[in-house]
């Protein structure tokens, strides 16, 4: 096994973090899922670099996975209180192997708990285009926030505790306003 690290990207990063993002996001995209990320260019990257916490766990130089926290005042429509983690991949040479359960779970202790104090977080999937990526979710602690549904594919918002006496339902819904503020 080489050298691995954890580490926050840099812009100098964005080429490299497209690169993987390209990469590993062309099977969802096959799928017929439209995200941000299935759609990536060096300037939605470096963007993501630059508003949210962009990890990526490096083997011997080369980027093999990444993920991004946001925080909730990133959006103007949170789906939560508690950070949302996004743009999770893994090099496809590097797939079945754990690293990026591995490197889920280091981010979950090293950033979310011990650098942010988190209490939980979010995430999104497909519930019906991609077919294992939710599954693989529930099997590893996490639990349905809620679904949408369209007429092409089911929305999963999922949540998943890491400090269970600081965790607050509260926290983790946001209610939608009763009014818009109009000046």
């Amino acid at each position: 096994m080489g050298k691995d690290r954890l580490r926050i990207a840099t812009k100098e990063d964005a080429p490299a973090y497209l690169a993987l993002i390209q990469e590993a996001f062309q099977e969802v995209k096959d799928y017929g899922i439209d995200w941000p990320s299935t759609n990536a260019t060096l300037a939605s990257v470096t963007e993501n670099i630059e508003t949210g916490i962009t990890l990526v766990f490096e083997r011997d130089g080369r980027l093999i996975s990444t993920i991004t926290i946001r925080q909730p005042w990133e959006s103007e429509t949170p789906i939560s209180n508690y950070p949302f983690l996004w743009w999770f991949a893994t090099a496809n040479d590097y797939r079945g192997q754990g690293i990026g359960l591995k490197f889920l779970q280091e981010v979950e202790q090293e950033f979310l708990v011990k650098t942010l104090k988190a209490p939980g977080y979010v995430l999104g999937t497909s519930g019906k285009k991609h077919p294992w990526l939710l599954d693989m979710y529930l099997r590893n602690g996490f639990q349905i926030l809620g679904t949408r549904e369209n007429d092409e594919d089911l929305t999963v918002s999922l949540f998943k505790v890491l400090i269970p006496e600081r965790f607050d339902e509260n926290i983790l819904r946001v209610e939608q306003p009763i009014y818009q503020y109009q000046d």
